[in-house]
């Protein structure tokens, strides 16, 4: 090809005075003829120059036309190269600006480095309920009510360190649900200082925008309430493989609880402290095959009810938090010094089926009186009808994400499930015999990963509670429904 091209040009140096000036160096009148020989490369080949003349014109004018052809190549790749690094300037553009601001059902900010981000968070379900009352004469209020109406920020900073805080308007009030820094520099661990989630159980522990049901079981809220929940402490998370999590943790009371009102003020309880720990553990654990086990515990000291020192009460409403009627109430119970509590948690999920389920017991030392305990359990399935299965991280159930959307051509997910729940509080010496029961049917329709419509149809039913009239037995339906957003 090459002997073909100089044949040419040899024929054509021939018939053109251009070429015929012998040892002239060609490139210098090239330096000007287009904008884009005006760009220098980044790294420019040597200048390539004719051989000195020889004294024959043909030999000469050949000389000069492969001199040519060499700068013309050696051109060529100049430019093939400046065009590498150009698309690789884009490219680097292209990845910063993707970085500086990615969208799902929010936006998360972020500076070239990466070091610093920022991301808004917030939740917000809307509930309504009508209830049916099927004996007792308390008369259950039928409504809408906002369960859960969260905004706030979270983010990292400075590489080792995540941070979020997040506010709740929901009930008339405004409460601070998550304020904390997370430090993440040490390998397989979380440190976390700030309020946060103190670790407990399954369902306590995971988050409330992967629930299954409306609300979760009633020993769960009322013994989380009174030793785990979200708390102002310091907590280690450490997690050796992917399949094992241990959490343990010290902590005070959460940040909405008020200062007491009595006076003087040294009638004022000191605030509780205590210690919580969780470990988990998946022997299976693969794509739509996890079997999960874990067991919970915590103790806790410095107890108060509202302004009554040494003392808890423990209680919940029928699995539905519109009115605000509750099924199981210990009462106040006086000289409580501590409570101990253990719990154990097991969980499968096989394809599209999931089965969990808790069980707790929580003793209350009382010094120089009778020692109380008190129980609970739940146990429920669930079935993806399209077939989706319910994905496993950390310890805790994560993110459903149906195979189709609602919006995008799918009608998203939908999920059927059953559950069974009870809490004894039957050893109160305040109420004793109290204990509450529920069944619940439950259907959800993911629209998408973060959106979804839930509804339950609950059948509770309560022994000696506090509603009117006092110690009488209340049994009920009630048809619950939920709209879920977060982002």
């Amino acid at each position: 090809m090459r002997i073909l091209l100089l044949a040419g040009a040899s024929a054509l140096a021939l018939s053109t005075p251009a070429f015929a000036r012998q040892g002239e160096d060609v490139s210098a009148t090239q330096s000007s003829e287009t904008p884009i020989d005006s760009l220098e490369p980044a790294d420019a080949a040597p200048a390539v120059m004719a051989p000195a003349p020889t004294g024959d014109a043909v030999l000469d004018r050949l000389n000069a036309l492969e001199t040519r052809i060499k700068q013309l190549e050696s051109r060529n790749a100049e430019l093939e190269q400046q065009a590498e690094l150009n698309q690789t300037r884009l490219q680097s553009v292209e990845t910063r600006a993707a970085k500086a601001v990615q969208f799902t059902w929010g936006p998360t900010l972020s500076e070239p480095t990466g070091q610093f981000t920022f991301k808004p968070r917030g939740v917000v379900e809307a509930d309504g309920a009508a209830f049916i009352e099927r004996k007792g004469g308390y008369d259950y209020n039928n409504g809408t009510a906002f369960r859960r109406a969260r905004i706030g920020l979270e983010g990292t900073a400075l590489k080792w360190w995540n941070y979020r805080i997040e506010v709740d308007f929901a009930g008339n009030a405004v409460n601070i649900t998550d304020a904390y820094l997370q430090y993440t520099k040490i390998p397989k661990t979380l440190v976390t200082l700030g309020q946060h989630k103190a670790p407990f159980g399954l369902e306590s522990n995971n988050s409330d925008n992967y629930n299954t049901f409306l609300e979760r079981g009633m020993f769960t809220n009322a013994f989380g309430n009174a030793g785990a929940e979200r708390r102002i402490g310091l907590s280690f998370a450490y997690a050796p493989t992917e399949t094992v999590n241990l959490a343990i943790g010290a902590f005070g009371d959460n940040e909405s609880i008020s200062r007491s009102t009595n006076t003087p003020v040294t009638d004022t309880p000191d605030e509780s402290w205590g210690f919580n720990g969780r470990a988990t553990w998946e022997p299976v654990f693969d794509t739509g095959k996890i079997v999960h086990l874990g067991l919970s515990g915590y103790y806790r000291t410095a107890l108060k009810s509202g302004d009554v020192e040494d003392a808890i009460r423990l209680n919940d409403r029928p699995n539905v938090r519109v009115d605000n009627g509750n099924i199981a109430d210990s009462g106040v119970i006086p000289g409580v010094e501590s409570l101990l509590y253990a719990g154990a948690e097991a969980a499968s999920v096989f394809g599209p089926v999931t089965i969990a389920g808790e069980y707790g017991k929580l003793w209350a030392d009382r010094p120089g009186l009778e020692n109380v305990s008190f129980h609970g359990y739940y146990a429920y399935a669930s079935w993806f009808i399209t077939g989706e299965t319910r994905p496993f991280k950390g310890g805790n159930f994560d993110r459903v994400r149906p195979f189709t959307e609602v919006g995008k051509d799918g009608l998203g997910a939908w999920e059927v499930a059953l559950r069974y729940d009870k809490i004894d509080l039957s050893e109160s010496p305040i109420k004793p015999g109290n204990e509450a029961q529920s069944v619940t049917l439950g259907v959800n329709w993911y629209f998408n990963p973060f959106a979804k419509l839930m509804f339950n149809w609950i059948r509770f039913s309560g022994d000696n509670t506090p509603l009117d009239p006092i110690g009488d037995k209340t049994k009920g339906d009630a048809f619950a429904t939920r709209l879920h957003l977060d982002f």
